[in-house]
């Protein structure tokens, strides 16, 4: 079959925009037509942070039938700040699926992102189809679950006043200090305006000096409160959504897109709790390394505190990290790191192709993605795979997804 004759280019903001959200509309109208493009024009696209230059568009015969979308938004690594892509409403004309459009879509815009200074790209995915792209599994996304009768029975200390979740740079600002070395986590603002279809609720409590000290973000399910985001004290947290349970008659508190790292869901685990964790290997959330140079020059100082705090501070040499499609060498002298392109016949190193992109976010145990992965580590990249790429617990909030 020949191909068809798809022209490529990244959409203009007045050309396309109003185009772009009837098409997505069009291609995800299982959301609702009219409501899911009322979200994009609203917020989701037009007026937020979405990379008009790196996204790209398919037309054929002048309209679009396949669009990539990039947002482009800064990414944590530990203390170390990645420039990152998200990627959403990836679709293609009902009538011209299976034709090969999203494959030249997809590539052409990760082409453009790499030439524009992306680091990486995260997706949340549909199943066995992004890893054509270089995708991999970033972290599996746990839901915690605790029955009303199970939190805290005291009121809250501070008396939380309702607000509508949208920007504000108070709460942007709490949130920026208390995620600081959150890996996954994003550097807000991103989104202007609140963006998902479903009304979200904010609670927002402060202190005696009138300044925001901790908020939760929550949906209502009927019977259950599921909490999206939460800033502050984890007790006091848990003493408010305790408050708002019983108000509207909960059974259940339900925490979504929450990593086990952070304070909340520690707490909880100490207490009773359950939690259902889903494992996908290609779908879900999902990493690819746009380049992998920039990607470690922007976490040097982040590996030097790692070397530092480890037995391998005195170490010295070079370290080859080779990627599905770039490599790079670390220098490495007595915790101080250097980067460099390339690097061909090193001593220590780790080929790992596209996986590498797990062992920048910490997605796991170093060791488990290297045996799952079906990485070359040769010398002394071992044990410098433990120090260097931890397990990170990596998470994104609702919020901040694209």
């Amino acid at each position: 079959m020949n191909a068809l004759p798809l022209t490529l280019l990244a959409p203009d903001r007045r050309r396309h925009g109003d185009e772009i959200c009837d098409f997505v509309a069009k291609v995800f109208s299982g959301n609702g037509y009219y409501a899911f493009r009322r979200f994009c024009r609203r917020g989701y696209v037009l007026g937020s942070h979405y990379d008009w230059a790196a996204s790209r568009i398919g037309l054929l015969d002048g309209r679009i039938v396949a669009h990539w979308g990039v947002w482009d938004y800064q990414m944590r690594i530990g203390a170390a700040r990645v420039r990152a892509g998200g990627i959403g409403i990836v679709g293609t004309d009902g009538d011209l699926r299976k034709r090969g459009l999203m494959a030249r879509t997809a590539r052409a815009s990760l082409a453009a992102m790499r030439a524009l200074g992306y680091d990486l790209s995260i997706l949340f995915g549909i199943e066995e189809f992004y890893h054509r792209f270089g995708y991999v599994r970033a972290w599996s996304d746990t839901t915690w679950m605790v029955r009303l009768a199970d939190l805290p029975k005291e009121r809250p200390t501070l008396r939380p006043k309702r607000f509508t979740p949208v920007r504000r740079d108070d709460i942007s600002r709490l949130y920026n200090r208390e995620y600081a070395a959150a890996t996954g986590t994003v550097v807000k603002p991103t989104y202007g305006r609140g963006m998902y279809p479903r009304p979200s609720i904010g609670y927002l409590w402060s202190d005696a000096r009138g300044r925001p000290a901790g908020y939760v973000i929550v949906f209502r399910k009927g019977a259950q409160i599921e909490c999206i985001e939460a800033c502050g004290d984890a007790g006091e947290c848990l003493r408010v959504l305790a408050a708002l349970g019983r108000r509207w008659g909960a059974q259940e508190i339900q925490f979504s897109t929450f990593s086990d790292a952070w304070p909340l869901i520690r707490r909880l685990s100490q207490g009773t709790c359950r939690a259902e964790t889903r494992h996908v290997r290609s779908g879900g959330p999902m990493v690819a390394t746009i380049n992998l140079g920039r990607t470690l020059g922007h976490m040097a100082g982040e590996l030097e505190r790692r070397l530092r705090e480890s037995p391998m501070t005195d170490w010295r040499g070079n370290l080859l990290v080779a990627g599905g499609r770039d490599s790079a060498t670390l220098a490495i002298a007595r915790s101080r790191v250097t980067v460099s392109s390339g690097g061909r016949g090193a001593a220590h190193a780790v080929r790992g192709g596209d996986h590498v992109a797990q062992l920048l976010i910490g997605a796991d145990d170093p060791r488990e993605i290297a045996e799952a992965g079906r990485m070359k580590v040769t010398g002394d990249a071992g044990r410098l795979l433990g120090v260097l790429f931890p397990a990170q617990h990596p998470q994104l909030s609702l919020r901040d997804r694209v």
